[in-house]
């Protein structure tokens, strides 16, 4: 008989019911022993969104087997940035560790499990600041353990601790410091790399995207000397790529639907540093994918240009 899952798992959702249903049955069949569930509520203008967010609320309410259920419920919306934050501050107002899974990041059954190993492992190491589940250049394997560091945190499909989510800002704070140090000549040397992350931090810092969050956590995590846990795997899928999308609506980004495997193994790379060979790579290649208001055209000769980005770095070994 399986064990019981006793990491709590935190499943954010709002709309989409067919795409949330398939990550909650990746969920019910590791059966955890507490769930914790934030939905969003409608959207003020969008009438479809009250039918739609009712049946996105009645799937997860379909729990049948032994668990604490946890609900909260938003009856308007939030928006992306501050419904998924102030579920984060509800979750780890609760417990001290968990898994954070958005409704369209479908995980591999080997998530979870992967997950907890990295929690517990690495619960007293203030070092590590969080886990993530995606690994979009997975087929470039990275040192000789089942997984590495980065400098760089990763939020589909991830884990973390609330000694770590407690450092979280909605605004970047000393960022004007940070400029002025050029802190991330530390993180990349890459320099498109370096660029891309600085215009992002930038439009967070400035107000002109005031509608992520993710970004925050990245800064956060980079400003306290963190380290983020990636498995030399893609243990997770996002599948929400589409015109229902938030943010991710073209079905042709090249981060959409990226195949996912299995973890067996969670072997320990050898030296406690940072794969910036890694690192640089990511940063490199979301520079030719960033999403931007492109056509469909455009759009698809980005998705070009990333596959030969990956066959660069292959042939580079960056």
């Amino acid at each position: 008989m399986t064990e019981p899952f006793e990491t709590p798992i935190l499943f954010l959702i709002f709309r989409q019911p067919e795409i949330t249903y398939k990550v909650f049955e990746q969920i019910r069949a590791i059966k955890p022993t507490h769930l914790y569930i934030s939905a969003d509520g409608p959207r003020e203008g969008h009438p479809e969104d009250i039918e739609e967010c009712e049946l996105t609320r009645a799937i997860v309410s379909k729990v049948d087997w032994k668990c604490q259920v946890h609900t909260r419920f938003i009856p308007t919306n939030l928006g992306l940035k501050k419904a998924v934050s102030s579920a984060l501050d509800w979750f780890f107002d609760s417990v001290d560790e968990g898994i954070v899974l958005e409704y369209d990041c479908l995980p591999d059954p080997s998530f979870f499990k992967f997950c907890q190993t990295m929690l517990d492992r690495y619960r007293n190491d203030p070092r590590i600041f969080s886990i993530c589940g995606d690994n979009l250049l997975a087929d470039i394997p990275r040192g000789d353990g089942d997984y590495y560091y980065s400098r760089l945190a990763g939020i589909w499909g991830w884990a973390t601790w609330k000694r770590s989510w407690k450092l979280w800002r909605p605004k970047l704070e000393n960022y004007e410091k940070f400029r002025e140090l050029s802190i991330m000549n530390s993180i990349l040397t890459v320099e498109k790399g370096r660029e891309f992350w600085l215009k992002t931090f930038d439009a967070v810092h400035d107000g002109r995207n005031n509608t992520t969050w993710a970004f925050c956590l990245v800064y956060a995590q980079i400003m306290n000397g963190g380290y983020c846990v990636v498995p030399n795997t893609n243990l997770v899928s996002n599948i929400g790529f589409g015109p229902e999308g938030t943010h991710a609506q073209d079905e042709t980004h090249p981060y959409a639907n990226v195949q996912s495997g299995s973890i067996k193994r969670f072997n320990a790379p050898s030296f406690f540093v940072a794969d910036l060979a890694a690192d640089n790579a990511a940063a490199l290649l979301a520079t030719y994918v960033a999403p931007k208001p492109l056509s469909s055209q455009i759009i698809n000769f980005a998705a070009r240009v990333r596959n030969l980005a990956i066959r660069i770095v292959k042939l580079l070994k960056v």
